[in-house]
């Protein structure tokens, strides 16, 4: 099983096989449901909607799940791309649709529409706009007209893509953003007390690092792919308080395993991105 969001997808950035969404999300194939949800639960499987997306030529690129005791069961969200995106190549980044779902009685069937930048392996989600859900109760019918409705959002989506490409920010917007962007994980160090990890100054001059040549521009787009990996896999240093050091010491922060917050931060950040760009 995978053990991190980031590192759920081919290499070559291909669609997974069976085999290797088995491998790297099992519950994607799981046809039961928690031990504890009653007979009057329906749950909608992941399985039965892989079919539907397949009819729109939305192909898996990526799967992941939570680590826990109940693999079967967990909350797990995985990634589809056209087949024609799968297979063409070369290309800057990809539209996308996330699905999140469990079979845990958790929550209910999510679809997001996102993109997949590939210089820097990034996933996005989208914010405001770009998500809907059903319940499990619901029919593969309703499963389907979520999807198209989200399959239709896919070009407003990369018109929103391509109008960060053409905004240039200024030093201050940068600035706003990673400020912005590092409150979607950590709160503000000044004045704190209680056990923690925080945010300083350093972990907001951190997050605007770019890790590479192509990441050197000032477009809102690239800028805002930076700080979104940043933040993400943990490209920061953060002052953590503890009752050993309650006085904080610096440390690099983790990288986020959670797909429920890999899903909610990703969102923020967007939604950041979208309103400094306004």
């Amino acid at each position: 099983m995978s053990k991190h969001v980031i590192f759920s997808r081919n290499s070559n950035d291909s669609a997974l096989t069976t085999e290797r969404i088995a491998q790297l999300a099992p519950a994607v194939f799981s046809t039961t449901k928690h031990e504890r949800l009653t007979d009057r639960y329906v749950s909608l499987h992941t399985s039965d909607v892989l079919p539907v997306l397949a009819d729109y030529g939305y192909h898996p690129v990526q799967a992941a799940q939570r680590r826990g005791k109940d693999p079967m069961h967990a909350q797990h969200m995985m990634a589809f791309a056209k087949t024609d995106d799968i297979t063409l190549t070369p290309q800057e980044f990809r539209p996308e649709i996330i699905l999140y779902n469990s079979h845990d009685g958790s929550g209910s069937v999510k679809l997001f529409a996102g993109a997949f930048r590939f210089i820097c392996s990034n996933g996005i989600v989208a914010g405001d706009g770009f998500s809907s859900r059903i319940y499990h109760s619901k029919s593969l019918l309703a499963f389907e007209e979520m999807l198209r409705t989200t399959v239709e959002s896919l070009p407003t989506l990369m018109g929103k893509i391509d109008r960060l490409r053409s905004v240039s920010l200024t030093t201050g917007q940068v600035h706003d953003m990673a400020i912005a962007a590092v409150a979607t994980r950590w709160k503000d160090y000044v004045g704190q007390e209680e056990n923690g990890t925080y945010a300083v100054a350093q972990t907001v001059k951190d997050v605007m690092q770019a890790k590479r040549l192509e990441d050197t521009t000032w477009d809102a787009w690239t800028v805002f792919n930076k700080i979104q990996e940043n933040v993400l896999r943990g490209n920061a240093f953060v002052r953590s308080i503890s009752k050993v050091h309650p006085e904080g010491t610096m440390r690099k922060a983790r990288s986020i395993h959670s797909i429920k917050t890999h899903v909610d931060v990703n969102q923020k950040l967007w939604n950041i991105a979208e309103e400094i760009t306004a």
